[in-house]
């Protein structure tokens, strides 16, 4: 029997099937344009962007950890690739602070052509360091150099198209396309920082290079990427324009970010914790511990107290705290709203400056004389109060600070790490590098050495595997001093 509608149906997708190629063809074509619109504005802020980006290659000393190809604990060099993109035309330019840490040499490459083939080198001063926000201010002697205007804002959205630049595995003047995955992305809900998340392909060597969007506006500076294999898996976070600015002001103007202090160990509210301690509120920061000496416990502050609100402005979570933090000035009473139990207090905390304590000595400072201890095959450095407060007091008193193991009489021992503190020897007292290796040179070949250390606040007696004295002359006169291997990778993300 014939169907009365199978003629209709046959017309119909007669129809249809004549018009389809018609349409598909339209679509293509319009598909095409679209995507070589997209190809000539990548091109256009290829163009525009890439002298604005750098290369930068960095010598460096490290001390080694497990894993590396030098035995843990050794002082070893290593070279390192990353990137940079000038922010200013008199030569200052922005990359993280981790891929110039440890740096006794900064070389910038700074492209002349569009091939890249043909850079010109310079040496860079580190002119600031933002560690909290991985971000370093670095300085060459140029002028009328290309560069992003920090002034200009420029907000990303999720969804949104943009361009990576830099250096992935030493291959300068890369760009790659993706789009942002999200934007205000936290890491750990303990840590206050956030990042903009793309797919767009990073690799070790991106790190200090620009994120921008398809006009060619900074968006943030490529700092790290999530990674099971090492390479990109679409995991790439870039710090934000804003931090950017903040830090770039603020390192140009005083060589540092200062942070003010409330002296106080915040941490997020999760529901375990909510529960488990009984507290009334759902959002807020938990006060976990109060320094005694500190603004917070002066202003009344209390551990268990959950801060609601700082200088009038609500505080959700960490990101909030950290925000409202940094407009502070050290100094200037502000208003802290708590919650204590069921009461809501009002307390009036006046933050302190960040402490200027100085750090440990950094490996690109450590030299054969002023810091190898060659019997003991060690780098030291003499213990100063101001670094031992760094380290949370010691109790046996002066020392020297181990650095780092040259590799030399101790290879294969564990007796001495860096980090431990050489009080004496033999029983008396030594408070330099220099007292250490007179002390040690007093010691004849063949007799007994044992140094009093401390180690994590433990004091103990050690018997190290000390080359002869005439070993010792031996090596220095033969120049068989090694440092380590010096490491080629490419250097740069952290992960």
């Amino acid at each position: 029997m014939r169907h009365p509608y199978k003629p209709w149906l046959q017309g119909s997708l007669g129809l249809l099937m004549l018009a389809a190629p018609v349409m598909g063809a339209t679509a293509g074509s319009a598909g095409v344009r679209d995507l070589d619109r997209i190809g000539a504005e990548t091109e256009r802020v290829s163009a525009a962007v890439g002298p604005k980006v750098v290369q930068i290659v960095t010598q460096s000393l490290k001390v080694a950890e497990k894993g590396d190809e030098e035995p843990a604990g050794v002082l070893v060099a290593e070279r390192g690739r990353g990137s940079g993109f000038f922010v200013a035309p008199d030569g200052y330019l922005i990359t993280n602070a981790h891929v110039v840490a440890n740096a006794t040499r900064i070389r910038v490459l700074v492209s002349t052509s569009a091939a890249a083939d043909s850079p010109r080198e310079f040496t860079a001063k580190v002119a600031g360091i933002d560690p909290d926000n991985d971000l370093a201010l670095l300085k060459v002697e140029i002028q009328g150099a290309p560069f992003f205007d920090l002034t200009r804002d420029a907000a990303p959205r999720q969804g949104q198209m943009v361009v990576v630049y830099g250096s992935p595995m030493g291959l300068a003047q890369s760009a790659s396309l993706g789009l942002v995955s999200a934007v205000e992305r936290q890491l750990n809900p303990d840590d206050p920082r956030v990042f903009i998340q793309t797919d767009a392909s990073m690799n070790p060597g991106n790190s200090g290079g620009p994120l921008v969007d398809l006009a060619g506006n900074l968006l943030g500076i490529n700092t790290m990427i999530l990674s099971q294999s090492g390479g990109s898996e679409g995991l790439g976070f870039a710090v934000p324009l804003d931090v950017i600015r903040h830090s770039y002001e603020a390192l140009r103007d005083r060589g540092t970010v200062t942070r003010p202090r409330l002296g106080v160990q915040p941490r997020s509210l999760t529901p375990d914790l909510i529960a488990g301690l009984g507290l009334h509120v759902r959002q807020g920061v938990l006060v976990e511990d109060v320094n005694p000496y500190g603004p917070g416990a002066a202003g009344g502050l209390l551990p268990g107290d959950v801060l609601v609100s700082l200088a009038a402005q609500p505080v959700h979570n960490m990101r909030d705290l950290y925000r409202v933090e940094y407009a502070l000035t050290p100094g200037a009473p502000v208003e802290v709203t708590v919650m204590r139990g069921t009461d809501e207090r009002m307390l009036r905390i006046t933050p302190e400056a960040a402490r200027n304590t100085p750090p440990p000595v950094s490996a690109e400072s450590v030299t054969e004389k002023d810091n190898l201890v060659f019997r003991l095959g060690l780098y030291g450095a003499t213990l100063t109060p101001a670094w031992a407060s760094t380290m949370g007091g010691v109790r046996g008193g002066p020392g020297v600070v181990v650095l780092a193991l040259a590799g030399l009489g101790l290879a294969g021992q564990d007796t001495i790490e860096p980090g431990d503190v050489v009080h004496t020897v033999n029983g008396t007292a030594v408070d330099t590098v220099d007292a250490l290796r007179s002390r040690l040179e007093a010691v004849p070949d063949g007799g007994p050495i044992v140094l009093q250390i401390e180690r994590a606040g433990m004091l103990s007696y050690v018997v190290p595997g000390a080359l002869s004295g005439g070993e010792q002359r031996l090596k220095k006169t033969s120049s068989t001093m090694r440092t380590g291997r010096a490491n080629p990778a490419a250097g740069g993300l952290g992960y």
